[in-house]
């Protein structure tokens, strides 16, 4: 597949949380990427360019839209600059890249995230899930307290309208109803014939893989992402 580079603008700015925005911008229509992979943004501000790379949420059928996920860190070069961002504005656009690729062989699929981890995890249920129906999805997605749990609703109805969809989330910070605790608590126990998809914080990422090798899962089985939103 090849590396596009292009101009996008802004269609829409939708606050999910009070620090995280659902970004939607427009991209040329033969445009094409895989389910998981990501495109680097040039950010500019006060006359500085930096780059920077976002998982695309939605799934590649919506041709001419991107929609990602996107998390302000304070005093961070680009979420400063998508504080202020507004429709109509415009971002230069590069990519595809990354290999977070759905293993279309493996019966079983792991999703493992963490915040703004779900969002190349997304794209791929989005996309995969009614093609597969023999096969078994989970999603199981940490974050910090309930109202951090992004596209919760969705998830809840995906999980009830497919057979073979699990949908487990975790909180880390608050008691609720449902599971608690980091996602390394709620591994299966049998892991053969399964693939792992892992996107998240660095400490996840690499905590969840050493994790699964000492439990005799391949490399070869894990595929992973890590983000830095800054």
């Amino acid at each position: 597949m090849s590396i596009q580079k292009f101009t996008s603008k802004v269609l829409s700015k939708e606050y999910l949380t009070e620090n995280l925005i659902l970004l939607s911008l427009d991209s040329p229509r033969d445009f094409t990427f895989e389910p998981g992979q990501f495109v680097m943004f040039t950010i500019t501000k006060d006359g500085e360019r930096k780059q920077r790379a976002y998982s695309i949420l939605n799934s590649p059928s919506q041709k001419g839209r991107l929609d990602f996920a996107i998390k302000f860190i304070d005093g961070g070069f680009a979420s400063e600059k998508f504080k202020t961002t507004k429709e109509q504005d415009k971002f230069e656009l590069r990519g595809p890249f990354g290999h977070l690729a759905f293993a279309k062989s493996s019966p079983e699929h792991w999703f493992i995230g963490c915040g703004c981890g779900i969002a190349p995890l997304h794209s791929i249920i989005v996309t995969y899930l009614s093609k597969y129906p023999k096969k078994k999805f989970v999603l199981l997605f940490s974050v910090k307290v309930k109202k951090e749990l992004l596209f919760h609703d969705l998830f809840t109805n995906l999980e009830h309208e497919n057979s073979n969809f699990t949908y487990i989330p975790t909180l880390t910070r608050e008691e609720w109803e449902g599971k608690t605790g980091r996602v390394q608590h709620h591994l299966p126990h049998n892991m053969k014939n399964k693939t792992f998809y892992i996107c998240g914080v660095t400490s996840l990422v690499e905590d969840t893989k050493k994790l699964l090798m000492l439990k005799g899962v391949d490399q070869k089985n894990i595929k992973s992402e890590r983000y830095n939103q800054v």
